[in-house]
């Protein structure tokens, strides 16, 4: 068995975030493993504090070349691409609900001999996320930050695209820029918060309660009570921090917005665009920090950054490689040997969305 764990770089243009900090990969090298980094000036650690605790700095890229049996470890998606999948893999695929792109991930895998351990499917007895990619609370933060960014340039003169600020040295900056934008000409839009007790929802009411703003809190919508979201309509501002169950109904789509409907920025913190089951199919994939505001068809403008905790590398870093770090230290140690681990039901979540994806295409065909 191969003791080799490789910290592969990320592709997003303007992802700077590890899921693995340089003292975890420390603490794996004096333990014997062989920790490989993949060279990359944009993360928020430079290569020398990999180095410096005894990694082995590689090309970047270069964990197609490695051996089979390698652990490689990510944070964000793969590059588009259709060649076959041989290693094991663990970061945020999204790829076990029929998200967009599933499908032809899982097809890679299979046809490769590899295997995903989604990072998503570390749950509990419970299916509680033992794993949060968003930093929950962070991602809430960064999301009230950007939209009300967003709503004052709509409340002004703009030229040109909407834009927010797509990285802060810390929490503390973050707040004295949202600070700023509310001093001066701001008009507080009348805000919604769905999802208010989560983290990410936490995380959009604390910050809303850090620079005095008014903003109600939505009760669960359910299929039992639809009604609850008629009240969406009287908003200006919607925040949606609800994590995607199976009994989550429909919020909103194009057919229920009419002259009554007052929304003009949704703030979609849990962002499931590509899910099937996407309360607010609005729109059909995520904004970006370069492009961060996509206009529904009705004219809400809807901010959706995915990756929205880059805007938090350093904090968001720390917090995801302290979740992740034990659970990498049962996995590196246990020798794929995952029985009474949470490990046992990602590899029947992935087994599952397999088999469902061959499924699916079979009907279709």
């Amino acid at each position: 068995m191969n003791h080799t764990l490789w910290l592969r770089a990320e592709y997003r243009a303007k992802e700077r975030r590890t899921p693995l900090i340089p003292i975890h990969a420390g603490i794996l090298v004096k333990n014997g493993f062989r920790v490989c980094v993949e060279s990359s000036e944009k993360r928020i650690y430079p290569n020398s504090a990999y180095s410096d605790v005894g990694c082995t700095l590689v090309e970047s890229g270069s964990w197609r070349f490695s051996h089979r049996d390698t652990l490689i470890l990510g944070l964000k998606e793969l590059p588009d691409a259709t060649f076959p999948l041989r290693h094991r893999h663990m970061y945020f695929a999204h790829a076990y609900e029929r998200q967009q792109g599933s499908a032809s991930l899982l097809e890679r895998f299979e046809r490769g001999g590899g295997f995903l351990y989604d990072l998503e499917q570390i749950k509990d007895n419970f299916s509680a996320q033992l794993v949060t990619g968003g930093a929950g609370y962070l991602a809430g933060m960064a999301a009230a930050t950007a939209c009300l960014d967003i709503w004052k340039q709509k409340q002004g003169v703009r030229a040109g695209a909407y834009h927010v600020p797509d990285e802060f040295p810390n929490v503390s900056a973050l707040v004295q820029y949202a600070r700023a934008i509310v001093r001066n000409d701001f008009r507080a839009p009348r805000t919604l918060v769905i999802g208010h007790r989560g983290k990410s929802g936490s995380g959009v009411t604390w910050l809303l309660d850090e620079l005095g703003l008014a903003y109600d809190r939505s009760p669960k919508i359910t299929p039992d009570h639809p009604e609850l979201r008629e009240r969406l309509h009287d908003y200006e501002l919607v925040f949606n921090c609800v994590k995607l169950a199976a009994d989550t109904p429909l919020f909103l789509n194009d057919a229920m917005i009419g002259p009554h409907t007052k929304i003009r920025l949704i703030g979609d913190v849990s962002c499931e665009a590509t899910h099937p089951r996407n309360p607010l199919p609005l729109y059909t994939s995520p904004t970006s920090f370069a492009a961060p505001v996509r206009r529904a068809k009705s004219g809400i403008d809807i901010m959706a950054i995915d990756n929205i905790t880059a805007m938090l590398p350093v904090e968001c870093s720390d917090m995801l490689s302290e979740q992740i770090f034990p659970y990498l230290c049962y996995f590196m140690l246990a020798r794929d040997i995952h029985d009474a681990s949470p490990f046992r039901r990602v590899v029947d979540a992935f087994h599952s969305a397999c088999t469902d994806a061959k499924r699916t295409a079979s009907t279709a065909a």
